[in-house]
């Protein structure tokens, strides 16, 4: 079974790990910031009591498994933000710099999720709709809203030729059908954190920014897991 909630919000913004004081945005939160939102849901604590690099919550997801479309395009936004300037030689904690950043507007993204130790739970907090921790898209500020969908049953798709309703990760063996896709778009994402918060693994990830008018068609799904979910072709990220 499926568990599958919208998310939305206002503004959102998912840093690109190679921006410092300017900061460019991932279109859509990567698997990193997903499990960070399931924990925030579902109450995990992530060890910051014994060192603020801690993520112990990572334990937790042995053995489930997301997916994740865009239900609107990306809408982007640039902004200057004030920050102190700590490096200041005077040490005058008056002095700012103007740092741009870049933004997100009102995002609406759809999450599915199945497997492992946390889905009894997870489907308990969804359907009561409540949360232990406040839910945000990226930063603090950026609260998000959620709706649940429902719980579904995913049928695997065999073929190996297919379309696909959302993002899909270039798995060994992938092959997309660039001519029937359209415009499409790549990013590499962060997938997995160890519990100190180093990066373990990486994926390269396709995405079809009109994704609930096109979708992405694939010549090879190779090692990509399949799945129809409700009146949705899913393709699953691998298991964490």
């Amino acid at each position: 079974m499926v568990l599958v909630f919208d998310v939305y919000a206002d503004l959102a913004m998912f840093r690109k790990p190679y921006t410092t004081t300017s900061l460019v945005s991932f279109p859509f939160p990567p698997p990193t910031a997903v499990a960070g939102l399931i924990g925030a849901i579902v109450g995990l604590d992530h060890g910051g009591a014994q060192g603020a690099w801690r993520a112990d919550y990572w334990r937790h997801f042995s053995g489930s498994r997301i997916a994740l479309s865009l239900k609107k395009p990306p809408s982007w936004m640039t902004t200057t933000v004030n920050l102190i300037k700590y490096k200041s030689p005077s040490g005058d904690m008056r002095e700012h710099i103007q740092a741009k950043h870049q933004l997100l507007k009102k995002p609406i993204y759809r999450i599915y999720f199945n497997g492992g130790e946390l889905y009894p739970e997870l489907k308990k907090r969804l359907m009561r709709n409540e949360f232990v921790f406040t839910p945000y898209l990226g930063a603090a500020w950026a609260l998000a809203e959620i709706d649940f969908c429902g719980e579904f049953a995913a049928e695997e798709i065999v073929e190996v030729e297919s379309e696909v309703d959302t993002v899909v990760p270039m798995l060994e063996g992938v092959k997309i059908d660039v001519l029937r896709s359209g415009a499409i778009h790549r990013e590499l994402v962060p997938f997995r954190l160890d519990e100190e918060r180093r990066l373990k693994e990486t994926v390269n990830v396709i995405y079809q920014e009109q994704q609930r008018e096109k979708k992405i068609w694939l010549k090879d799904k190779g090692n990509l897991t399949l799945s129809r979910v409700g009146e949705e072709k899913v393709a699953w990220f691998a298991n964490w």
